[in-house]
């Protein structure tokens, strides 16, 4: 029987076939496919964490882009990169993932840093005594680079306002440690950025899009990522993902969130793993769909775009998930009128054309 490593594909692909179920499984639930659009946004990271080492002054920058773009991925593939190590005297920490919590104040940051840094003590104590600790504690655990997730969360979307003592806080801590930080949030953190205390600080942003159907280079980038995620999958042979149609398909199905295309051709693999199939078969991306991803609010309206004919034309015309748009664009006139209709197992088999 074959085993791979832990994030090591075979040589030959035909070789998937001696490999346990369970170990393919896990391969598929680890991979991450490393194309343009990811690469640029770890690049952001790198410059950040790098070139600080060489000025004066801390280099920070912020990743922001709708909820599914990726954003979340590209931080946690850069912490493997620079994993926590244990020292005779605490855990070296060289990179820092900090998640904000709601309604984010100087106390709740100071506290969240705390949290992440593994203080037992993490909530007791003023605002000035918790961003003591946090500071001492950065230094303490060689910290080279913090990244504070959901950074949205310093603006308050019923107010529409910016807390200002919070970014004012965060600009402190940066003076005071030197330390670069990263922020990643939904697009209203742009307002949190633009604020007087932070504008100038986090000179390096980057806006992740989800991939868009509508243009020959935005069809040519994501069919490239179907074709490098189909030649990676623990499957024996190619399931044609980027073909054409087959591609159109999967667009309709994530509307270009890389979340939705990572949960779709992920489950479809355990599917096709599950079947003993070589490959993962249109009645696999039917069921994953209907069961996982039907019920999402920007694909709710449409119905399963593994079933029945889709409108090339309309297709062409259809939005990515963070440009609103209407459900339903890109099946045929007939499709897009009716309400999704019971599901029968003939569609799941193959039986319904």
């Amino acid at each position: 029987m074959t085993r791979i490593a832990d994030s090591e594909p075979v040589a030959d692909r035909r070789d998937w076939a001696k490999v346990p179920v369970s170990e393919r499984i896990a391969y598929t639930h680890r991979l991450i496919i490393l194309h343009p659009r990811f690469r640029e946004a770890v690049a952001l990271l790198e410059n950040c964490h790098q070139a600080s080492r060489q000025t004066s002054e801390p280099i920070c920058g912020a990743l922001l882009g709708a909820s599914g773009v990726g954003k979340t991925s590209v931080v946690d593939h850069y912490y493997r990169l620079h994993p926590a190590q244990d020292t005779e005297t605490a855990t070296r920490q060289p990179v820092l993932k900090v998640t904000l919590q709601p309604d984010a104040r100087p106390k709740g940051i100071a506290a969240d840093l705390l949290l992440a840094l593994g203080d037992p003590a993490w909530s007791s104590g003023t605002v000035q005594t918790l961003t003591n600790r946090a500071v001492r504690l950065l230094k303490h655990c060689g910290v080279e680079l913090i990244v504070l997730d959901e950074f949205h969360h310093l603006f308050d979307m019923d107010r529409a306002k910016v807390m200002t003592k919070a970014s004012q806080w965060l600009k402190v801590l940066v003076v005071n440690t030197r330390i670069p930080v990263v922020v990643c949030g939904m697009p209203e953190a742009e307002y949190v950025l633009s604020a007087e205390h932070t504008e100038r600080r986090f000179k390096h942003r980057l806006t992740l899009r989800c991939f868009t159907w509508r243009t020959p280079q935005g069809k040519k980038e994501f069919c490239g990522m179907l074709k490098r995620l189909d030649e990676s999958l623990p499957l024996a042979d190619l399931s044609g993902l980027a073909e054409p149609e087959l591609a159109g398909r999967i667009y309709l199905a994530c509307r270009g969130v890389s979340d939705y295309l990572m949960t779709l051709i992920r489950s479809s693999v355990v599917e096709a793993i599950g079947r003993q199939s070589k490959r993962i078969e249109l009645a696999d991306l039917a069921r994953v769909h209907q069961r996982s991803l039907a019920q999402q609010r920007v694909l709710a309206k449409q119905s399963n775009p593994f079933i029945g004919a889709v409108d090339r034309a309309a297709l062409d015309r259809v939005q990515p998930a963070d440009q609103a748009a209407a459900a339903g664009i890109g099946l045929t006139p007939r499709a897009t009128r009716r309400k999704p209709r019971p599901v029968t197992a003939s569609d799941y088999l193959g039986g319904r054309k």
